[in-house]
Parts: C-alpha cells; structure tokens; sequence
C-alpha cells in the first residue's frame, strides 16, 4: 500500500501523520491512525502512537497485534525512521476508538523488541499512562484530533 505521509512541523518536535493497514494475527485486515513524533532537541526519544480506529473489527483491535501494526507504521514513515532503540510506542485510545465511546482519551506505553526485521512484544508490555501523563505527551507532541488528522492524510 502506498502510504500519504503527512508532516508538520510544531514549537517542540516534527509530527509525521499516515493511515496504516496490516493484515492482524488473527488474518483480518485492521488499520490505524500512526504518528511519528520527533522532538526538535536531541535530547527525548522519538515517540510512534498508533490510534485504534472504531472501523476494525471487536477481535482487530491494535492491543492484541500491536507488534504486528508497529511493523506496519515502522514500514509506512520510510526516510523519516530514527534509530529503532530509541523510540517509544503508545497505543493511543479514545472516542474515535468505538461506535459507542465510553471514556476519555487513554495512551498506553507498549514495550517492544526488535530483531532488525520485525516488532516482538505482548501483553506484559503494556503499561497503562495516568491521564496526566497521558494528556502532557499528547500536548507536547502537538497531536492535533485524530479526526482531523484522518481527514488530512486522505482517509475518512
């Protein structure tokens, strides 16, 4: 799949924005919302966050294939990779996750390995973000509504 890659620069980092496709573990097709986020200084590591999209099947959801879909996203930047050990992975969750949203916006740090081919990781790796922490990452990366990013990068 030819990938739409929108970037924009912000005060603080590079956000590079595109709708992913992979085919989940389970053998359906998912998608997701991913965004590489590249601050400015040197000194914080990359940061991807992939959205869960409320369009994937109940069992396709990013929690349960995440390393699948990071391979995807990892695949779709291309030119705009940073060094593999050095990025941090969220799932990114929220109304635009469900027909019937229940919540609040919620990020989840996953911890994934690396082979130099493909993403490996489980479960065990996720560790939900308290909504503080949650709410300072999504504004110092400057992620603008999931919505609206859709619409930019050519899908909805």
């Amino acid at each position: 799949m030819d990938h739409h890659v929108l970037r924009e620069k912000s005060d603080g980092a590079v956000v590079s924005s595109t709708y992913v496709s992979w085919r989940h573990r389970i053998g359906l097709d998912a998608v997701c919302l991913a965004r590489l986020v590249k601050p400015l200084t040197g000194v914080a590591a990359a940061a991807i966050v992939l959205s869960e999209l409320a369009e994937n099947p109940d069992a396709a959801g990013i929690s349960s294939d995440f390393p699948g879909a990071a391979d995807a996203a990892w695949a779709a930047f291309g030119a705009d990779l940073p060094d593999p050990t050095r990025v941090s992975w969220y799932a990114h969750h929220g109304p635009f996750s469900s027909y019937d949203p229940t919540g609040p916006e919620t990020l989840t740090e996953v911890t994934l390995d690396f082979d130099g081919t493909h993403f490996s990781g489980d479960l065990a790796g996720h560790h939900l973000l308290t909504s503080e922490a949650a709410a300072r990452l999504l504004l110092t990366g400057n992620l603008r509504p999931v919505d609206e990013v859709l619409t930019r990068v050519g899908r909805a």
